[in-house]
């Protein structure tokens, strides 16, 4: 699943959630950007990614449930 997290402009930022089927309990969280006035403004790039178990983005959730 993948969901843009703010827009300023021309620039986005996304992120992605996505299950590795490899390693069950596992998911890729990757964080990417778009510049719309870039060389190639409709690609995206990747800039960074992690490996959480499931506990893991529980407590992501949590925390940013209390923030808010």
């Amino acid at each position: 699943m993948k969901a843009t997290i703010t827009t300023a402009g021309d620039f986005l930022r996304a992120v992605e959630v996505e299950a590795i089927a490899a390693v069950p309990g596992s998911y890729r969280v990757q964080f990417s950007s778009q510049h719309k006035s870039s060389r190639n403004p409709d690609e995206w790039q990747n800039n960074f990614a992690l490996v959480l178990q499931k506990h893991d983005l529980q407590t992501l959730s949590n925390l940013i449930a209390a923030v808010l």
